[in-house]
């Protein structure tokens, strides 16, 4: 009966302990899913070993296939609509560092981190090869993660990963007009990074947009930041209006978004020990 000699204190502390330590044990963080979507309800497919560093993915809706590009080769790889298999790859550009795909007026456009864009342009013979498009001029260190297209304004958007003029404050977002003035170098809109951090409900770094495409049937940009794990979700001016978390187990490295007409939506994560993945998740009205 020693344990009837220990001080009351120790005793009152083992105890708290004790319950503390089951207390966590019992506590589950529940990682909510955005509306019409369900992340525990996901089909996945495991990617081809050449595009382990997959950065960009695009639904072409015209061919009815995937295209996607993996982070430091210029290659453009087709996928199987179903299986993601690679059906094809063509050589658009030397080695760089690619990040984001996007397709507007039926013409696909690759990202390069430093503002340059290119022009990915069909041939006689049925190859693709690359054109450089454009690049922002805009002055100081910046890095280009996410691309998207705006049929509305006719344009791809670029979104800041690390901006100079952004100051940490807001994530500026620039437009180029491929079929007209090419790039203004004025912030079509901005992102307010205090507003993002006040709506997530999870503690996490500042939003580094790494990827971005327009919902078909909501008209909302939806934002994937892999540094922060966070799907943001804007409206097509970038006022936030609500943040998800990514969980690092099914969202390992989240680089990618896209979208089908029906709304089913596609995320790419990058090979992190493991194989490449696409998780498709199926809207629900």
């Amino acid at each position: 009966m020693k344990f009837l000699n220990f001080p009351a204190k120790t005793i009152v502390i083992s105890l708290v302990l004790i319950f503390t330590i089951c207390g966590c044990h019992e506590k589950k963080r529940i990682i909510k899913s955005p509306p019409h979507y369900n992340f525990g309800e996901v089909f996945s497919n495991e990617l081809d070993l050449k595009i382990k560093e997959i950065s960009g993915l695009v639904w072409d809706t015209k061919s009815n296939e995937f295209l996607a590009h993996q982070d430091e080769s210029g290659k453009l790889f087709v996928l199987d609509k179903e299986t993601k298999i690679i059906k094809s790859e063509y050589a658009f550009a030397g080695k760089g560092d690619y990040e984001d795909i996007a397709i507007l007026n039926n013409i696909p456009y690759v990202l390069r981190s430093d503002g340059m864009i290119t022009k990915i342009i069909k041939d006689s013979a049925g190859g693709m090869r690359g054109v450089e498009a454009g690049k922002i001029g805009i002055s100081g260190s910046n890095d280009f993660e996410a691309m998207y297209a705006d049929t509305s304004r006719k344009a791809l958007i670029l979104l800041c990963k690390n901006c100079k003029m952004d100051n940490k404050e807001v994530v500026s977002a620039f437009a180029f007009y491929p079929d007209s003035t090419g790039f203004n170098t004025n912030p079509v809109f901005s992102i307010d990074v205090k507003a993002v951090e006040q709506l997530g409900s999870f503690k996490t770094s500042r939003i580094e947009p790494s990827a971005a495409a327009i919902h078909p049937i909501l008209k909302k940009l939806f934002i994937i930041s892999s540094g922060s794990h966070q799907l943001v979700i804007t409206d097509l001016n970038g006022k936030a209006e609500a943040v998800f978390e990514l969980g690092k187990k099914l969202f390992p490295q989240p680089e990618g978004i896209t979208f089908k007409s029906n709304g089913d939506m596609y995320i790419s994560n990058e090979g992190v020990n493991q194989r490449a993945t696409i998780h498709r998740f199926v809207y629900k009205p």
